[in-house]
């Protein structure tokens, strides 16, 4: 699964709780369900998931449908 797809998927299941949303990303890319190319060895995955939902938030592609 792409990460957008799954941050969008998270911020609807867990009602736009941000800790919420960035923990199940955290845990998810822990799981290998989703891979992340860029960052691998800068941050860790909660670091990154709070990266990847500000930057939804900021460009507003977090609230849009999956393609």
């Amino acid at each position: 699964m792409k990460q957008a797809e799954k941050m969008r998927e998270l911020f609807r299941l867990h009602r736009e709780v941000s800790s919420f949303v960035i923990q199940a990303y955290s845990e998810a890319e822990q799981r290998g369900e989703v891979v992340r190319k860029s960052n691998v060895n800068g941050l860790t995955s909660s670091d990154y998931a709070a990266k990847l939902f500000a930057d939804g938030i900021r460009k507003g592609w977090i609230n849009e449908r999956d393609r």
